[in-house]
């Protein structure tokens, strides 16, 4: 795996990072198997103990505080979860209108301006491309590749 700003964040930082993740994930009130998925990667990212993530993983299923959570990050830690965030919000194919406020409430407390959160946005649509054309390069397209493709 890459060197990441994740890397960079206090053991507390890291919880808060996942927090605000499941908090996302969870704000459609509709969980599907991606974002699990990217829930779970998120926390081997952030070198979450395997006893804490048992810990974590019910707050799938109910809300958390996302001001206290967010309270926990510097802004720059704000930054780097609001990045992951709008992936793991874009896992499913749809961005839900619940899951755009929370994306919206995270970079105004990050000081993240409408400018850099649509540049985000693209940069998130850029990736699923970038990894479909991987996939596409292999022969081994998944369902809505070609839609990104075209």
């Amino acid at each position: 795996m890459l060197p990441d700003a994740v890397d960079l964040l206090d053991e507390r930082s890291r919880e808060a990072y996942v927090g605000v993740l499941i908090h996302v994930a969870a704000a459609d009130g509709d969980l599907v198997r991606e974002e699990s998925a990217a829930i779970e990667a998120a926390m081997g990212r952030a070198m979450i103990r395997p006893k804490r993530r048992e810990q974590l993983r019910p707050q799938l299923t109910e809300k958390n505080d996302l001001g206290e959570l967010l309270e926990q990050l510097s802004d720059d830690a704000k930054k780097v979860v609001l990045r992951d965030a709008m992936i793991v919000a874009a896992v499913d194919g749809d961005y839900q209108k619940s899951e755009l406020k929370v994306l919206k409430e995270i970079a105004k407390s990050g000081g993240v301006g409408k400018d850099e959160l649509r540049a985000l946005f693209t940069w998130v649509e850029d990736g699923w491309r970038w990894m479909a054309r991987g996939r596409d390069l292999l022969g081994v397209n998944l369902a809505g590749d070609k839609s990104l493709l075209d």
